[in-house]
């Protein structure tokens, strides 16, 4: 009697005791989509994708599976094999039906030398050449369990939790990467959809809007600035006034942030405010809160503005004197470095070419754009390295140079710095530092050193991850170190007694009867520096650290400027023997004009520079 043929397998996914851990994860991959419900088994067929974390490995044929299965055994001869005549004998002689005598002819075969290299193994259809070993594919099990028990409490969430309102597939996705990113450093983060257009309108400095800056406290929102050329400008904005209500909505302090919400919208777009003018505002303020919504205030200005794309300036200046520049960058955006150009080169051009010094302010910035960063500290530097960052692979350091094509005119240059100095901030003081090309005045800066690159998410989120750290010119870290400064000045409001003289001293002042002084220098009088403090803006003046940042760089710019003097000053002429023979020119009178034309002597003899 003939034996009845064995029939042949064509789905190994069917076997149950197939020894092949790739077909076992295969199988347990299709057996478990056949169980979960909607949105959980399309999260998991994502999950499962060809991906750096899942290799196609796990979705050879059954041929490719058994040539790697052979390989990772050594069996260099089965592997040889074309997957035709694998996927015979494997048919043949499954785990099911082998033949008593399949030991003994494993046996018999040829050994494999020792040390021989293996050769390639089976490809994905992709051409693309894969060695898994059996470590590998542990590893990789582990992974897909993981994810497995993952998409099955989501499953199981949301098929039987009890509120069923609390367990969206969305929602627990989005708590489970917030979970993920609320383990990492602290600026490592999951931005939803909202917070990456408000961060995304940080950096661009371009958003929709009326083109104010707001001041939120006690209930009140107040100007305090309002942008040049915006619409609320032209709308007849002021600084001081008080934005009383946002259309139908009356600012209180529970609705604020709904009220700051709606002065933002599409460019184009319309909005209704109510202002109480900064003239107003004593008379409003005597009103109680009742009064304040309920009673209609005589003078309440209802103004219509339409919206426009507001550009933020991140950079702004003041003329503290002649030659002298005040330079405040809040923030680093997609054009602070040209406008910073642009306002040097405006001043340069008024005072001769050059700036006699400079006080660039960056306290209170938080950072932003790295590049914008590195090309502020260009304006400054002519060469050498600017900034350095070193991520993950330790081996690899991308490096940031400066270029003396946009280097500025040399002029002394002071930083001033505090607590609130942070990130790209910190990376211009670095710089400026490190190359001996500025002096860092103020506090300890904030001590952030590493970078973050924002990941736009398909759900219109955003994952804003750390990436690298950086290292000033030096070398050195700044991550959690900070920055300190070459001269420490704490920041306070300026007073002229803050520091009372010693009891015990005496100086000629104090003495009975001295005589004045009769000063002919502009130094140390109120005709110097006080006469162009008093010019400033207000708030300019009570600043400590910028009156003893101006006090530095006067006197800076006076050495530097001398000695520039000295050096370009043309070398006298050797006269020639005739010259020597000639009779000498009788004195003129110093407050007569020579007859060469030359300006009598000054009668002061200190020159100040």
């Amino acid at each position: 009697m003939t034996a009845a043929p064995t029939p042949t397998r064509t789905n190994c996914t069917n076997c149950t005791n197939c020894t092949n851990s790739a077909n076992r994860a295969a199988r347990r991959h299709s057996r478990f989509l056949r169980k979960l419900p909607g949105i959980s088994a399309l999260v998991l067929l994502l999950m499962t994708a060809p991906t750096p974390w899942h290799p196609p490995f796990l979705f050879l044929d059954r041929a490719q599976a058994q040539q790697q299965k052979n390989m990772d055994s050594g069996n260099e001869d089965l592997a040889d094999e074309s997957p035709d005549d694998i996927s015979d004998s494997t048919s043949a002689e499954g785990p099911d039906n082998a033949p008593e005598s399949s030991e003994p002819q494993q046996k018999n075969r040829p050994e494999t030398p020792p040390n021989t290299p293996k050769g390639r193994v089976g490809e994905t259809p992709a051409a693309v050449e894969f060695k898994a070993p059996a470590k590998q594919l542990a590893e990789e099990n582990e992974t897909y369990r993981a994810l497995e028990s993952f998409a099955k409490v989501m499953s199981l969430l949301e098929s039987n939790y009890v509120d069923p309102g609390h367990v969206s597939p969305e929602e627990m996705v989005d708590k489970a990467i917030r979970g993920i990113t609320a383990s990492l450093d602290p600026h490592t983060t999951y931005l939803p959809a909202k917070e990456l257009r408000e961060f995304t309108s940080d950096t661009t400095g371009k958003f929709g809007g009326i083109g104010v800056i707001i001041l939120h406290t006690e209930g009140n929102l107040e100007i305090v600035e309002v942008v040049e050329d915006s619409p609320g400008e032209r709308a007849g904005l002021k600084k001081g006034d008080i934005i009383y209500a946002v259309g139908e909505m009356v600012i209180t302090k529970e609705n604020m942030e709904d009220a700051l919400n709606l002065l933002k919208g599409l460019p184009g777009s319309i909005v209704d405010l109510t202002i109480v003018k900064e003239n107003d505002k004593t008379e409003f303020d005597k009103l109680s809160p009742e009064k304040k919504k309920t009673e209609k205030h005589p003078k309440l200005t209802k103004l219509r503005i339409k919206r426009a794309v507001i550009r933020t300036p991140s950079v702004k200046h003041v003329k503290l004197s002649n030659g002298y520049l005040y330079l405040n960058v809040s923030v680093f955006q997609e054009e602070t470095g040209e406008q910073a150009d642009k306002l040097l080169r405006k001043y340069e051009a008024e005072n001769g070419g050059r700036l006699n010094g400079l006080i660039l302010d960056l306290r209170g910035n938080p950072g932003g754009l790295l590049d914008q960063a590195v090309r502020i500290a260009d304006l400054f530097l002519d060469s050498g390295i600017i900034v350095s960052t070193i991520g993950r692979d330790t081996a690899k350091q991308e490096v940031e140079f400066a270029t003396k094509r946009t280097t500025h005119p040399y002029m002394p240059i002071i930083v001033l710095v505090n607590e609130g100095t942070a990130s790209a901030s910190e990376i211009v003081a670095g710089a400026l530092q490190d190359h001996e090309r500025a002096l860092i005045l103020g506090t300890k800066t904030f001590g952030k050193g590493s970078v973050q690159s924002i990941i736009p998410l398909p759900n219109g989120a955003g994952l804003k991850m750390t990436i690298a750290r950086y290292y000033t010119p030096k070398g050195r870290s700044i991550q959690a170190k900070g920055i300190v400064p070459d001269i420490p000045v704490a920041s306070r409001k300026w007073q002229d007694d803050a520091v009372p003289p010693a009891k015990d001293s005496r100086r000629e002042s104090d003495l009975r009867g001295h005589i004045d002084a009769g000063d002919l220098s502009d130094r140390l009088t109120p005709a110097g520096f006080e006469v162009d403090i008093k010019k400033w803006p207000k708030e300019f003046q009570d600043d400590y650290q910028l009156r003893v940042a101006y006090t530095y760089i006067r006197g800076w710019a006076r050495f530097d400027i001398h000695n520039r003097n000295k050096l370009t000053a043309p070398k006298p002429e050797t006269p020639s023997k005739e010259a020597k023979k000639a009779p000498a020119l009788p004195r003129q009178d110093p407050k007569s004009k020579g007859k060469s034309g030359q300006a009598a002597p000054s009668k002061n003899p200190v020159q100040a520079y």
